[in-house]
């Protein structure tokens, strides 16, 4: 087994695609006095002319998203596909007069931009988003010589400007929407629609608009609000409020769902915050009226876990990314470890520095897993772990795996635990990462909802689509109810079936999925537990 690794690749690195912000505070010699003040920039709503949607084929399947809860049993009717009502039109023309949605036009450049940003968020997805930017800044021009400008009153002001409190974040709607019709469903679309992350924002547009023409309900409206990066959140959130919106599909990134959290706990008139069904997987973001429609990684851990623990394996090894992705997936393994029993037998934290540096790295994982050289016809020691838990991305494991190879806990010797981010072609393909095994979204309905997406759009379908259509769904089959207490819906079911998976909304704001467990063989990534259809 070492020989088979012994040159093997040594200088691979990645890193994950994380937003980071970073606030930088310059410390000067002199006396500066200084006034800073931050305007925000309103966010412009995303604009769209009369939808121009192809007819759609009579077979086409309707909303796949249905309430599981044993008291109802009724699913979204069939709706007539050849195109949306006249007041379904409308009530999109109101909320989205800007540009239309490129249906069945592909444009190199869109086209170009969405695989971009598929491939920044096949990396992000699993990831735990951080509110994190960096901000360049340059260095302040210090005067020589004393500023004969600087009274003494001056300063004693400037001291007191800069030891005062910072006054609170102001945000302020960008328009308003007229009232609302009768029995209207108003719902805000939290999404980057302009920037860097555009391209992600139009794919949840395109899966929300999808599932309200399947839909064909005239009583629901979508108003689309642009978040930006992140820094117009609370300015569209406020536009939401302002708009009479009853329900938010989004943010997506931490930050945002952090100004739009700061606007709506705003509220002091009696009225009720309006719920989100927030796109990220962030635990940290979640609360009792903000529920996360992503997929946990935590909880693809978990079923691993159990997978492991129901076929014998008792001693465990977690090496992890020195990361916020791996440190949270380390965390997490050794209190599910904890749960059954059981204490992990080695635990190991590789820095960036360690993963960069071939002789470092092979020190580590040297000592990690207790190597001793074998003497000449003795038989092979017996592995120390019989299951490893990898936490990080998947640039760690490709770096990580050959080396625990060489040193004899290969994947033939101890069972490899990954994460849904293994299933691309270059970890499938590694040797020493045969037999692994990892847990991901259900892919039983994957055929179905592609044949729906392009029959309406050019661009594939990318990670989010899913979760952005199962969102709207969703908002679209509790609008059928009189009632509109909109919490307690969400969470008195027994689950909902969507093209995402089921899944099972918590009070606590975050959500139970279920996941399908593959095992890596011979480049292929083979089911070998398909998800449950019912939470």
């Amino acid at each position: 087994m070492r020989n088979m690794f012994e040159n093997d690749r040594a200088n691979q690195s990645g890193q994950s695609l994380i937003k980071d912000c970073h606030f930088c505070w310059w410390q000067t010699k002199g006396l500066i006095a200084a006034v800073t003040m931050i305007a925000l920039a309103g966010c412009q709503p995303a604009t769209m002319s009369s939808p121009s949607v192809p007819a759609v084929s009579k077979t086409a399947l309707s909303s796949q998203i249905q309430q599981t809860s044993p008291v109802s049993k009724s699913r979204i009717s069939e709706p007539d596909l050849a195109a949306p009502s006249s007041e379904t039109r409308s009530a999109i023309n109101r909320t989205a007069p800007d540009s239309s949605p490129d249906v069945k036009k592909p444009d190199q450049d869109s086209t170009t931009d969405l695989a971009a940003a598929n491939a920044i968020m096949d990396s992000i997805i699993w990831q735990f988003q951080t509110d994190n930017k960096v901000i360049e800044t340059t260095e302040p021009t210090i005067p020589i010589g004393a500023d004969p400008s600087l009274s003494d009153d001056a300063l004693d002001a400037a001291f007191a400007l800069l030891s005062s409190r910072i006054r609170p974040q102001s945000f302020e709607p960008v328009f308003e929407m007229p009232p609302k019709g009768e029995g209207v469903i108003r719902v805000g679309l939290l999404v980057p629609l302009s920037g860097e992350y555009a391209a992600l924002g139009m794919e949840i547009r395109r899966s929300v608009e999808m599932a309200l023409f399947k839909i064909n309900n005239p009583k629901i409206e979508i108003l689309f609000l642009d978040t930006k990066g992140g820094e117009t959140a609370g300015n569209a959130a406020m536009t939401g409020l302002n708009s009479d919106v009853d329900i938010f599909i989004g943010p997506l990134f931490t930050d945002a769902v952090t100004q739009a959290r700061a606007v709506t706990d705003q509220l002091r008139d009696g009225r009720a915050r309006p719920p989100m069904l927030l796109l990220s997987n962030n635990v940290d973001v979640a609360g009792a009226d903000r529920w996360l429609m992503g997929y946990l990684p935590e909880q693809q851990l978990d079923g691993l876990l159990g997978h492991a623990v129901s076929t014998g394996k008792r001693r465990f090894a977690l090496i992890a990314q020195d990361s916020l992705f791996g440190q949270r997936l380390l965390t997490h393994a050794s209190q599910r470890l904890a749960d059954f029993g059981l204490t992990p037998e080695a635990v190991r934290v590789l820095s960036d520095d360690e993963l960069a540096d071939e002789t470092n790295l092979k020190n580590a994982i040297r000592i990690f897993t207790r190597y001793t050289a074998p003497i000449d016809e003795a038989p092979l020691a017996d592995s120390p772990f019989d299951a490893v838990i990898f936490a990080g991305d998947p640039a760690f494991a490709l770096r990580t795996a050959p080396v625990l190879a060489f040193y004899d806990v290969g994947p033939d010797r101890a069972l490899y635990l990954g994460n849904a981010l293994w299933n691309q072609h270059q970890l499938l393909v590694e040797p020493s990462l045969q037999g692994g095994l990892f847990s991901t979204r259900p892919s039983n309905l994957d055929a179905r909802f592609d044949a729906d997406w392009t029959e309406i759009w050019a661009e594939p379908a990318g990670q989010l689509a899913r979760v952005g259509f199962d969102a709207m769904a969703l908002v679209a089959a509790l609008a059928k109810s009189n009632h509109r207490d909109w919490s307690k819906q969400l969470v008195s079911n027994s689950g909902f079936q969507g093209y995402s998976g089921a899944f099972r909304l918590l009070p606590n704001g975050r959500n139970i999925r279920s996941f399908e467990l593959r095992k890596i063989n011979k480049g292929e990534a083979k089911i070998i537990r398909p998800a449950p259809n019912k939470i």
